[in-house]
């Protein structure tokens, strides 16, 4: 599997900073927005581009893909995976390759690297997130709604969480059953990008960031986000 590292992305809601792509095989099978509503999946030029990556006409291999994150200038914001998640275990697609992670929060050691993940919060997949952020790599856990959210926030306080909202959630941030959710600014304001946000790189953050469901995928996660 190769992994695509964008220098400067032309993505307007993340902004001019580094961004990667991996391929469609990192996805772990549970996630009920694989094939079926996933954002990536929306745009025809993101679509077209993840499609590449996984067929390895675009990325790079994995030591080299560690070496020009290595590289990147110190202090530097970057997004890992706009398209994809983090590497499966050889064995088991829906263990999180923790080897693998490490490796990449070694690597993000200088810079401020973030990512979200779909995988489950197995004990497995829990400790090796926990890992990742304690490295300085902030990994957010992604819920399918903003119920769930709720749940993940209570049972793993010490992590960062996300979710996909209805899309027609208003922008109002609330708090529920003790935790705060906001809705990610990049959203409805233009002139707030992830590189002018930063909220998603926060690993201490208390509060939920949650997306409204957008794109031509939207009536379909809509039904997810909905529970």
């Amino acid at each position: 599997m190769l992994t695509q590292l964008v220098k400067i992305s032309s993505n307007a809601k993340i902004g001019k900073i580094p961004a990667t792509n991996s391929s469609r095989l990192t996805c772990p099978d549970s996630c009920p927005f694989k094939l079926n509503g996933c954002y990536a999946d929306a745009g025809f030029h993101t679509r077209l581009n993840w499609d590449k990556v996984t067929s390895g006409a675009r990325g790079l291999e994995w030591s080299n893909f560690l070496a020009s994150i290595k590289a990147i200038k110190p202090a530097t914001l970057w997004r890992h995976n706009v398209s994809g998640d983090l590497r499966p275990t050889a064995s088991n697609s829906e263990l999180i390759d923790s080897k693998a992670l490490t490796q990449l929060a070694t690597a993000n050691s200088d810079s401020r690297g973030f990512t979200y993940t779909h995988y489950k919060p197995s004990k497995h997949n829990i400790a090796a997130i926990r890992k990742a952020n304690k490295l300085g790599f902030t990994v957010n856990l992604s819920a399918n709604s903003v119920s769930q959210s709720i749940e993940y926030k209570k049972a793993f306080p010490d992590l960062p969480v996300v979710t996909v909202a209805p899309s027609d959630i208003d922008i109002e941030t609330r708090t529920i059953d003790g935790v705060k959710v906001i809705i990610c600014p990049a959203t409805y304001k233009d002139n707030v990008t992830c590189k002018t946000c930063k909220l998603c790189s926060v690993a201490s953050r208390d509060s939920v960031v949650a997306f409204p469901a957008h794109g031509t995928q939207t009536k379909k996660a809509d039904i997810i986000a909905r529970g």
